[in-house]
């Protein structure tokens, strides 16, 4: 296969990794307080939102400088991590949805990263603008991803194959995406204490780093540059 087969599902596996430790980190050095609790001790993992953590002070005014410069960093990560991810998914689909897909799933990943640097507290319009910019993209690059690898399994893939099982991920990271983006929209125009939104969020980040940790392998398998 050579070297630079090997080289983007290294870098999405390492993003990911990085994200999910200086995400720790952030959330370790937040000083606490929720939308629904300004009060609230420390980070609450199912009570928070992940931008919660890049805000420049916390919901009851604590200044957050030490877990907002993690969180950023975090975020970047993360972004960065989706640029080979939608690169290999791409080419583990091939022609032009393939290319389609690259091009939706880069501009969610620049979105991604628009997110860390806007946070509500220094201009909510902004913020929603950045959550959207990311989250359409991505949920479009997502439902092609998954119909083609799908396809692709009808098309003589076996069903225990790694490429179906990641589209199985792909689509439960679809319908939780798509929901969660559904009640933020909500939540927008109902303002107000939605304590299961950022669970709901929770869960879909969970989904789609397990999506992308899969497609990290199936390409590192198959050789996808």
């Amino acid at each position: 296969m050579g070297q630079p087969t090997r080289v983007a599902p290294a870098l999405i596996l390492v993003g990911v990794s990085a994200f999910l430790v200086l995400t720790a980190l952030a959330a370790a050095a937040y000083p606490g307080g929720t939308f629904c609790d300004a009060n609230a001790p420390g980070y609450e993992f199912w009570g928070n939102f992940f931008c919660d953590l890049t805000q420049p002070v916390t919901q009851r005014g604590v200044d957050n400088t030490r877990a907002r410069s993690l969180a950023q960093a975090s975020f970047v990560c993360f972004s960065l991590a989706l640029v080979p991810f939608w690169w290999v998914h791409g080419a583990l689909l091939g022609g032009r949805l393939g290319g389609t897909v690259r091009v939706f799933g880069l501009l969610s990943a620049a979105g991604t990263n628009l997110i860390a640097w806007l946070p509500s507290v220094v201009s909510p319009l902004l913020h929603e603008v950045s959550v959207f910019v990311a989250t359409i993209p991505g949920l479009l690059a997502t439902l092609l991803g998954v119909t083609g690898a799908f396809a692709r399994g009808n098309a003589g893939e076996s069903r225990s194959s790694p490429l179906r099982f990641s589209a199985w991920l792909g689509a439960l990271s679809l319908a939780l995406g798509s929901a969660d983006a559904a009640y933020y929209a909500y939540a927008i125009a109902v303002p107000g204490c939605h304590v299961f939104l950022p669970a709901l969020q929770k869960l879909a980040a969970l989904s789609v780093i397990g999506w992308m940790g899969t497609v990290a392998l199936v390409g590192a398998a198959r050789g996808a540059r």
